[in-house]
């Protein structure tokens, strides 16, 4: 019995050291991607080097994204003027055309909107809705935030990230 104590702990201090130090997939340099916005045109987000980018994944049937949306719009506004950018990337199982008169009429929604994929959300390892990624002016992914945020958390990831 004691040997096999010792066994499990000696098992348990390896798993526990081989994963120290890792950093979370993504962080660790530039990210860029093409994707489809919602009249259906290829962009990258290496279009926007140089700009630090809340990159805002959500879905529309995701209560907690609709309601992020008014304090993005006014981030959006109040904030494009200063070399930062709001983006959304829209992942769900309807097609762009279905979800754009949500996007566009229901919700107004002012700052550019992209429709995900599921390399996207492979890439971003996107498993839940809301999520925020901060993107600093070099392309690095800086922080990943998944869940609901406000308009004083969201500035306070841009003002970690250098705004």
């Amino acid at each position: 019995m004691k040997q096999i104590f010792i066994a499990m702990a000696v098992i348990f201090m390896m798993v526990s050291i081989s994963s120290c130090g890792k950093k979370e997939a993504g962080l660790d340099g530039a990210v860029d991607f093409s994707i489809t916005d919602l009249e259906g045109n290829s962009v990258k987000l290496s279009e926007y080097r140089g700009k630090t980018v809340l990159l805002n994944v959500w879905a529309t049937w995701c209560a907690p994204c609709i309601k992020e949306i008014p304090d993005l719009k006014e981030i959006h506004a109040e904030y494009k003027d200063r070399n930062v950018v709001v983006l959304g990337v829209l992942l769900e199982s309807q097609s762009p055309e279905a979800a754009k008169p949500m996007v566009v009429d229901q919700l107004q929604i002012n700052y550019p909107t992209w429709y995900g994929d599921d390399a996207f959300a492979k890439q971003f390892q996107i498993q839940a809705f809301p999520t925020t990624i901060i993107i600093d002016k070099n392309g690095k992914m800086v922080s990943r935030n998944v869940g609901l945020q406000n308009k004083e958390r969201f500035l306070n990831l841009l003002k970690a990230a250098g705004i």
